[in-house]
C-alpha cells in the first residue's frame, strides 16, 4: 500500500493503460484482498489489490482480463474500465452516483438503532435494494458464473436514502463455475458452511448462503448466526463458533442456545412469512445439507414481493408489513388500505372444436381465476408501478413497467406503459374495457371491486384485483 503514497501523506494520482490519471479521494471499502479508492467525481473507483506475490497480482491481472470478456451486460457490476499501468497491480471500476458500502445498512452507528434504521431508509428501502441485490446474484448464476467473495463491503448502495441503486464490486473474484478452483475466497462471517470447513469449492450454492446472510442482517441488524454470548465475547470466540457454525441460527426454531435480543426486535415482524421460511431454509436446514438452500433467484422473488406489501405510518414515517397490525415502530394501529390482490386466470376445460385463445369469449372454455399469495399495496398520493414481475408467468424482463396506478381521494388512475392492451373488469356484468399502449382509465377506490387483467379472455393471462385490507382493531 505505501507505493500509493507519496511522503506528504497524500494519495497520488494513479495512471491506466491508457494514460489516464485518477485522483482518489478517500477508502469506500477494504477487505482481506484489497481497498477500494473513490476516484474524484464520485463515478468511478480504483481497486487496490493486497497480492501476497509478483505472480499472484500478475494472476489477478490475467483473471480480470478474463473477466473483461464474460457476459456480464445488464448486471449492475462495478465493471473494469481498466488496468493501472504497471508496475501497479490495480484495476479502475464504474460506480453509479455516490454510493457507500451495505455496511451502512446492516451496522447502526448511533445509539437510536429506530432513529438509524428511519434515517438509512427503513423496511422499504432495504427490501428493494436486496431484491435488486439479489437479482444481480441470480443472473450471474444463470449464466454460470459465481461471485465467490459476497458480503456487505463487496456491495454498495446509493448514499442518498431516496436512492435505490446498487453495485456489486471486487469483480477480480468473479469465476466460470466449471472453472472456478479450489481454495474459495470468502469473509468471515458470510462464507457458506461448505466453504468454511472445506468440503467445497465456490458454487452458486455457497453465493446462496453469501447473499442471505446480509438480507437478513440489513433488514434485522443481526447478523444469523451472532448471537448475545457471541456479541459480549472475543473475536477469536466469535470466528471459531459464530462464524464456523458451531452455534444455531440466532432464531433457530428448536435451539435457542444463541438467542439475540440486539437489533431490530422482534424479527418476525420485518419478514413476511415467504421470507423467513427462505431464512429457515438457509440458516437451519441447508447448514448440513447446501442442496436445501435456497438460490438467489428465490430470494429476489420473495424480497421484490415483500417491498411490494409494505406500508408506511403516518405517525412516525416508519415503513412496516402491511400484514402487521400495527406500525413496529410507534404502534398506531394499522388503518384500512388498499391492495392489489394477484391472481392467474387460465382455461381449464375446453369443449371439442373450440377456439380457446382467440380474442373473444369463447364457448365452452371453463376459466378459473387462482388468486395467488402476493399483493401489492396501492397507495393514496403515490404511483404504484406494476412490472412484468407482476404480470407475465415468466417475463423476459422483469422489471419493464407495464402499467402505472395513481391513487388520488376515491379514484385511481390506470395508465398503460405496456406495448399490449390491458383489459378492465369492472364487475358489474358489462364487457371487459380495453385500454390501449399509452392511454388510461379512471376506476374507482370506493369498496366497488374491479380486475385489472393482463390479458383477454380464454387465454392464461395475470391479473389484480383491489380488495382491502380492513383496518387492525
Amino acid at each position: 500500500m505505501a507505493s500509493h503514497w507519496d511522503l506528504g501523506g497524500l494519495l497520488r494520482p494513479v495512471e491506466d493503460e491508457y494514460y489516464q490519471l485518477w485522483s482518489l479521494t478517500h477508502s469506500i471499502g477494504a477487505g482481506g484482498q484489497g481497498e477500494v479508492w473513490l476516484a474524484r467525481g464520485g463515478r468511478t473507483a480504483v481497486k487496490m489489490i493486497n497480492a501476497p506475490s509478483q505472480e499472484a497480482a500478475e494472476a489477478v491481472h490475467a483473471r480480470l482480463r478474463r473477466i473483461q470478456r464474460l457476459p456480464l451486460d445488464g448486471i449492475p457490476l462495478a465493471a473494469v474500465l481498466a488496468l493501472l499501468r504497471p508496475p501497479k497491480l490495480d484495476y479502475v471500476m464504474e460506480l453509479a452516483d455516490e454510493m457507500v458500502s451495505l455496511n451502512t445498512l446492516c451496522v447502526p452507528d448511533e445509539e437510536d438503532l429506530a432513529a438509524w434504521y428511519l434515517r438509512t431508509g427503513g423496511l422499504e428501502r432495504r427490501l428493494r435494494l436486496l431484491a435488486k441485490l439479489a437479482d444481480a446474484v441470480a443472473r450471474l448464476h444463470a449464466r454460470g458464473i459465481v461471485y465467490q467473495d459476497l458480503s456487505p463491503s463487496n456491495v454498495l448502495v446509493s448514499a442518498a436514502p431516496e436512492q435505490q441503486e446498487i453495485r456489486l464490486i471486487d469483480v477480480d473474484n468473479l469465476g466460470l463455475v466449471s472453472a472456478v478452483e479450489s481454495p474459495s475466497v470468502y469473509s468471515p462471517g458470510y462464507g457458506a458452511p461448505e466453504i468454511v470447513s472445506g468440503r467445497s469449492g465456490a458454487t452458486t450454492l455457497a453465493d446462496a448462503h453469501a447473499l442471505g446472510v446480509p438480507i437478513f442482517e440489513s433488514i434485522t441488524a443481526s447478523h444469523p448466526f451472532r448471537g448475545d454470548e457471541v456479541l459480549d465475547s472475543d473475536p477469536v470466540y466469535q470466528h471459531d463458533y459464530a462464524d464456523r457454525f458451531r452455534l444455531p441460527w440466532i432464531d433457530h426454531p428448536t435451539d435457542h442456545s444463541n438467542e439475540c435480543t440486539l437489533g431490530i426486535t422482534p424479527r418476525q415482524e420485518l419478514l413476511p412469512r415467504q421470507l423467513w421460511d427462505l431464512a429457515t431454509q438457509c440458516f437451519v436446514e441447508s447448514v448440513a445439507d447446501p442442496l436445501l438452500r435456497p438460490p438467489a433467484a428465490r430470494w429476489a422473488t420473495a424480497l421484490h414481493s415483500a417491498a411490494g406489501q409494505t406500508v408506511v405510518c403516518p405517525e412516525c414515517g416508519w415503513s412496516y408489513r402491511a400484514g402487521a397490525p400495527s406500525c413496529l415502530r410507534c404502534r398506531k394501529p394499522r388503518d384500512r388500505i388498499w391492495v392489489l390482490r394477484h391472481g392467474l386466470t387460465s382455461p381449464v376445460g375446453t369443449e371439442p372444436g373450440s377456439r380457446s385463445g382467440s380474442d373473444d369469449d369463447v364457448p365452452g372454455v371453463e376459466l378459473s381465476e387462482v388468486p395467488l399469495p402476493d399483493f401489492t399495496v396501492l397507495r393514496p398520493g403515490a404511483k404504484t408501478v406494476l412490472t412484468a414481475r407482476h404480470t407475465s408467468p415468466a417475463p423476459e424482463w422483469p422489471d419493464a413497467a407495464v402499467a402505472q396506478l395513481q391513487h388520488h381521494g376515491r379514484d385511481a388512475t390506470v395508465l398503460n406503459l405496456s406495448r399490449k392492451s390491458l383489459w378492465l373488469d369492472q364487475q358489474d356484468g358489462r364487457p371487459w374495457r380495453e385500454i390501449g399502449q399509452g392511454s388510461q382509465a379512471t376506476v374507482p377506490v370506493d369498496g366497488r371491486t374491479w380486475t385489472l387483467h393482463f390479458g383477454r379472455r380464454g387465454v392464461i393471462h395475470r391479473w389484480v384485483r383491489l380488495m382491502a385490507l380492513e383496518a387492525s382493531r
